[in-house]
């Protein structure tokens, strides 16, 4: 058992790895397979003992060995996190059609998360493939039962839909009501109703603590400073999905 969580936590590092390559190359995906990883400072190719996830970050001291520029965070921080989500889904499903699927869904969303805290846009065909992903997963995951899981789809995708036609994409963007969908599709009813709650407490707490620290500052769409809805979103649909049943279960049992 020890061995198979160790595994999966080092694959997950991987995949966090090659994610970020993903971000960082998202306008020109197709460098991917034809240029090397380099330094984003000095240019120069990396060598493949500084490219093993997470610990070479470490052992650098978060610089480049070239130039001794400073290595974002960002690294690090997605090969953790994208390993930690892996063992998490290791442990509640093992080897089962489940957690290959949430976990191929799920680094898709990575790559959405952090993509739109970085540039506030929702990466389109990741977030369709997650969608076409999750339409799939509740096949296995609902017992064949179709309608539980249409019935998250379309509170979620629905309710997030009004938000964005009354607001004029104000409140939020028109990308967030494909990941609320997924969210319904993945939570199903009544799971979808402890994803949107948990969505919007995490994004209300995070945006108030953002707003003071930016003092109410503009952006460059000359709107006040904001946030993207999408993390929450996807960090709430992972939270129901692994731990829902224990916090619907502790809360019912309080009465």
């Amino acid at each position: 058992m020890v061995y198979n969580l160790i595994l999966i936590f080092v694959i997950g590092l991987a995949i966090g790895s090659f994610l970020n390559v993903v971000i960082l190359r998202m306008d020109e995906l197709k460098t991917i397979l034809n240029t090397r990883s380099h330094c984003l400072s000095c240019r120069k190719n990396i060598a493949w003992y500084d490219l093993i996830p997470f610990i070479s970050f470490v052992l650098l001291r978060g610089r480049c060995r070239n130039c001794g520029k400073k290595i974002s965070w960002q690294y690090p921080l997605v090969e953790l996190v994208v390993g930690l989500v892996y063992l998490v889904l290791f442990l509640f499903f093992s080897f089962t059609p489940f957690f290959f699927l949430y976990a191929i869904i799920f680094s898709l969303l990575a790559i959405v998360f952090v993509y739109d805290l970085r540039t506030q846009t929702v990466p389109e065909p990741f977030v369709w493939a997650a969608l076409v992903l999750s339409m799939i997963s509740f096949y296995f995951t609902r017992d064949h039962q179709i309608l539980p899981t249409l019935e998250g789809a379309l509170i979620a995708g629905g309710f997030l839909g009004s938000l964005v036609f009354f607001s004029k994409e104000k409140w939020m963007g028109a990308g967030d009501i494909k990941i609320g969908i997924i969210l319904g599709l993945l939570s199903g009813f009544p799971g979808v109703l402890l994803s949107l709650f948990f969505s919007f407490l995490s994004g209300s707490i995070v945006g108030i603590i953002y707003l003071l620290f930016t003092k109410g500052k503009v952006d460059k769409r000359g709107l006040k400073t904001s946030l993207p809805f999408a993390p929450f979103l996807i960090l709430s649909s992972f939270l129901v999905i692994t731990y829902g049943k224990i916090v619907v279960d502790w809360y019912f049992g309080l009465f």
